[in-house]
């Protein structure tokens, strides 16, 4: 696949030694010499990824991130900023409106490349991730209404709506229903012997949890309770499996689901065997970024300490101390809100 890159600059050398650089390494570049020709551009050609300066006559590149982030069309598109700046004030502002990294001139052509590698593969592994759900439930009934014996299936379809805190459901109750995030976020955990929790994972809208143990007709082996209020589709289980033993290409998408969850299990197990405490809560802080709100910039982590602590697997006196040390190193900012990002890049740098 060859990526399409937009670069924002008004020096007119400058645009040409970075659009080189990228046409050398099989990018495609398209360029614009001022903001509101960067904005059109993007608009109009959707760019895998898009560098932009910051300091720019008429609409400087804060503008051009803040209308393209409020366009649903663009708002997804990674954005990095260039600039010659070292002033941390620029850099923190431009993380807070949600830039995705930034390059500090001047810079040579590996650095150039290599951010623009890595945040283009995050990128990618982040739309596969979501192209592993199937976001959109009418689509999913629209597979089985193709199905002669599940043509009233969608006529039974039952929402839920459940409090925060209330539970979906416990570990070691047998399943009845597969559910379906409608809205709100859900946390999955497994509680060890001396009654700790390890958090398995966080849900949003669009992900189905609770068909495995449907599946393999056995008990929850974790349970799972709403941290922000709910709303969730109720699947019946006889009406799930006959759909996943009739219908292959439904088959083949749980297969995906369960290939990218125990992937991702066999990641964080990895992490927790040979990652320091520091290293994990770095890590744990940009998947909750990523996967809780991947389409909301500067958006406060707002998730309790323990339930950040279960994901990282170590004590939330640990946690809060690796915070601190976070927040005294400006990587990050703690207020009684939760927590908000300021420098992603020197933490994705501790988390590697």
């Amino acid at each position: 696949m060859k990526y399409t890159i937009l670069v924002i600059e008004d020096d007119k050398e400058m645009i040409e030694n970075i659009a080189g650089i990228l046409q050398l390494a099989d990018y495609h570049v398209l360029t614009a010499l001022n903001g509101r020709d960067g904005i059109a551009q993007a608009q109009r050609h959707k760019p895998d990824l898009i560098l932009c300066d910051i300091m720019m006559p008429e609409l400087d590149g804060f503008g051009v991130l803040k209308i393209l982030s409020n366009n649903p069309q663009t708002a997804g598109i990674p954005f990095i900023f260039l600039t010659a700046k070292a002033d941390r004030s620029d850099q923190r502002m431009g993380m807070d409106l949600g830039a995705d990294d930034y390059i500090t001139k001047p810079f040579d052509g590996s650095e150039l490349l290599k951010v623009v590698d890595v945040r283009l593969r995050k990128h990618e592994h982040i739309v596969s991730s979501a192209e592993s759900k199937i976001e959109d439930l009418d689509q999913f009934y629209s597979h089985a209404r193709q199905l002669k014996e599940f043509q009233n299936l969608s006529q039974n379809r039952v929402i839920r709506k459940i409090r925060k805190k209330d539970f979906i459901y416990m570990e070691g109750l047998e399943p009845n229903d597969l559910f379906v995030i409608r809205k709100g976020i859900i946390k999955t955990y497994k509680t060890t012997q001396d009654g700790k929790e390890l958090v398995t994972g966080l849900h949003k809208e669009g992900e189905f949890i609770g068909f495995l143990p449907l599946i393999e007709n056995t008990p929850y082996n974790e349970s799972a309770v709403v941290l922000e209020d709910a709303e969730v589709y109720l699947i019946p289980k006889d009406d799930f499996l006959s759909l996943i033993y009739t219908n292959h290409e439904i088959a083949r998408n749980f297969i995906r689901i369960l290939s990218s969850n125990l992937h991702e299990t066999e990641q964080r197990l990895m992490e927790m065997a040979y990652q320091s405490v520091r290293q994990r809560v770095a890590s744990a802080l940009i998947k909750i970024c990523e996967q809780v709100y991947p389409n909301e910039r500067g958006k406060l982590i707002n998730l309790a300490r323990k339930d950040i602590s279960g994901l990282v697997g170590t004590a939330t006196e640990s946690l809060n101390r690796t915070l601190a040390d976070f927040r005294d190193e400006h990587i990050l900012e703690l207020t009684e809100s939760g927590i908000r990002i300021l420098d992603k890049k020197k933490l994705e740098h501790i988390a590697q």
